[in-house]
């Protein structure tokens, strides 16, 4: 392979440094070669301006300095003319720990493509080569999904890794983490994966690696089987030839970002210790993997040729994290990692945070995905009564729909099939899917889901989560927090979020709060001339009241002191119950039979979840 671009990078771990040269010939392109460095990244829609990390940009070209022109906030103008070749140096400042910028320490180096690698827009879908020279005296080791950067290989030539990748796309979709690390490898119908878990893990719990790496197994399987054709009896195409897992532990950190055959995942020290804990991190690499298929190469078209520089527009983020978010779960249960508890546990979870939004009323799902760029990557107070997650209303719609082709074909189909007509006539092809998805889910589920699209899609519509899963033998039930009715009293509510000292983040549209001019920032102090020393205070005084009575709020607000007058209202329904269906029907039975893969428990109850903590 001739590489057209060829990179080399050396980090400077206490500097939180990495310095990167490139170098390409000057044959084919016409006038001054521009070089680009991306403004945001695939998987995260949210300009970044990665150029605002460089520093000391410099280029030569047959052994003379050359001029180098910023002319946009990240591009830079070389003069080429006389030069076969072009060398270009710059430094890069990594100390940001996400997955979707570089960061470097006396510990590691994590490199994410499009904030490191710069590069000539008419060399794109060219190959390159890339040389990673690790600190000197360090032992570490590398873990990516390039090829070259199977574990276990060793530097080469000049002390460096020696990388390649097919094009500038595919070396912006596999992240390099250097350090020291734990490794785990295992094997999935012929395909081996990789685990590479770097920082600290806190000691104890009822969880190990090898459980880990176990599940892991269990979970990339489901998928493959499901994207394969559902059955044992189907043989298993996996996307990839190898697939890397690099997993970074942290205080205070979650994420996780896709890339074709990697995934780069944030999660906490304790991410071992308890059941909870353990099955956020296997529903977040669950995801990670599971875009793998559905995002990297299911996807609409302004998702397939993009700019670097500037937004792509899509109205189907809800397709690409949604059905993720549904499946993601899905995969742990379906393949026997987590229980029905579980699963019921973190389904009504996600369906009370959902009520909890009004902003679900105002904005669809196709606008929630279009506007990703300015509303959820940069959330303000008023997010939560203007926007609604297509990630949280995207995987509840997949789950309902779920139910509503089960339902309506009566176990013949599920989205399962919708999921591998996407994957058969679009990601396995290579060509994108149409923006418009409605008639290939129609097709594949053999049903006219217009109703679906208009209410929950282009619509602001709930899903019928409630009358889908009572169709399937559990019955979601509504009610208030006993808590709250102790002593006769009343469930009551103010409609704002707070902080634990009594600061309000957030006033719910329609409520109490909002009627009497409660703001964003207001420090709740008194409640009828009586002091309140943060959010449990305010919360005693205020369930003492009953609806329609009449209370004084004092708040500071800019440092000024100001009365407003509240009338308590009632509260909407603050506890919620998952159960079987006391005395289901046959075809209840049988539907829950086919959709779980175990007998209904009738009347049991299967999860329950009080939300009167979230909000006065």
């Amino acid at each position: 392979m001739v590489a057209a671009l060829r990179y080399s990078v050396e980090v400077a771990p206490d500097e939180h440094l990495a310095h990167v040269t490139v170098r390409f010939a000057t044959t084919g392109l016409t006038g001054p070669v521009r070089l680009t460095l991306p403004a945001w990244c695939p998987g995260s829609y949210l300009v970044r301006d990665y150029a605002r990390f460089v520093r000391d940009l410099s280029a030569e070209g047959d052994g003379r300095p050359r001029t180098a022109r910023k002319v946009d906030k990240s591009t830079w103008e070389i003069d080429a003319v006389g030069a076969d070749e072009l060398t270009v140096r710059y430094t890069l400042y990594g100390h940001e720990l996400t997955v979707r910028t570089n960061h470097i320490d006396g510990t590691h180096a994590f490199l994410h493509g499009p904030a490191t690698f710069a590069y000539v827009e008419a060399l794109r879908d060219q190959p390159v080569t890339l040389a990673v020279r690790p600190p000197d005296g360090r032992a570490w080791r590398l873990a990516t999904g390039l090829d070259g950067g199977a574990f276990g290989a060793m530097p080469g030539a000049g002390g460096a890794w020696q990388l390649t990748a097919p094009s500038i796309d595919a070396l912006f979709d596999a992240p390099i983490h250097l350090g020291l690390v734990e490794e785990r490898t295992f094997e999935v119908a012929g395909v081996p994966f990789e685990l590479a878990i770097w920082g600290e893990r806190a000691g104890g719990g009822a969880f190990t690696v090898e459980k880990l790496v176990e599940d892991l197994g269990a979970i990339a399987l489901d998928h493959a089987r499901r994207m394969s054709g559902g059955t044992a009896d189907h043989p298993i195409d996996q996307p990839f030839r190898r697939y890397t897992f690099l997993l970074m532990l942290t205080h205070d950190g979650y994420g996780g970002l896709e890339h074709r055959a990697s995934s780069a995942n944030i999660h906490v020290p304790q991410c071992l210790a308890t059941r909870k804990s353990y099955e956020g991190l296997i529903e977040l690499l669950s995801h990670e993997l599971f875009h793998a298929w559905n995002g990297k190469r299911i996807a609409p078209p302004a998702l397939f040729a993009f700019d670097y520089t500037r937004e792509a527009y899509t109205r189907c983020l809800w397709v690409m994290e949604g059905l993720t978010s549904h499946y993601d779960r899905w995969a742990l249960r379906s393949a026997s990692v987590i229980t029905t508890k579980s699963f019921a546990d973190k389904l009504l979870d996600d369906w009370t945070r959902l009520l909890a939004v009004p902003g679900r009323a105002r904005q669809s799902l196709e606008d929630s995905s279009f506007d990703a760029w300015i509303k959820l990557y940069k959330p303000d107070e008023s997010n939560l009564n203007t926007t609604v997650s297509y990630y949280l209303k995207g995987g509840l719609c997949a789950l309902a729909l779920d139910l509503e082709i089960r339902r309506r074909t009566e176990g013949a189909r599920s989205l399962d099939d919708v999921l591998r007509a996407l994957w058969q006539r679009f990601g396995k092809a290579g060509a994108p899917y149409p923006e418009d998805v409605e008639a290939v889910f129609a097709e594949a589920a053999g049903l006219d889901l217009g109703d679906f699209f208009r209410r929950c899609v282009r619509g602001t519509d709930d899903p019928q989560l409630a009358e889908e899963l009572l169709a399937h033998g559990l019955e979601l039930r509504a009610s208030h927090d006993p808590a709250q009715l102790t002593d006769g009293a009343a469930a009551v509510w103010l409609g704002a979020t707070t902080t634990g000292n009594g600061r309000v983040t957030g006033v719910l549209d329609g409520s109490p709060a909002a009627a009497a001019g409660l703001s964003p920032g207001d420090e709740l102090c008194a409640i009828d001339r009586l002091r309140v020393a943060g959010e449990s205070e305010a919360r005693a005084a205020i369930s003492a009241r009953r609806p329609g009575d009449r209370i004084e709020l004092a708040v500071f607000r800019r440092h000024r002191l100001v009365m407003l007058a509240v009338e308590i209202g009632a509260a909407p329904p603050t506890r919620f119950e998952l159960a079987g269906v006391a005395e289901p029907s046959p075809v209840q039975a049988a539907r829950y039979l086919a959709w779980m893969g175990e007998p209904l428990a009738a009347g049991q109850s299967l999860a329950t979840v009080t939300t009167t903590t979230r909000w006065l």
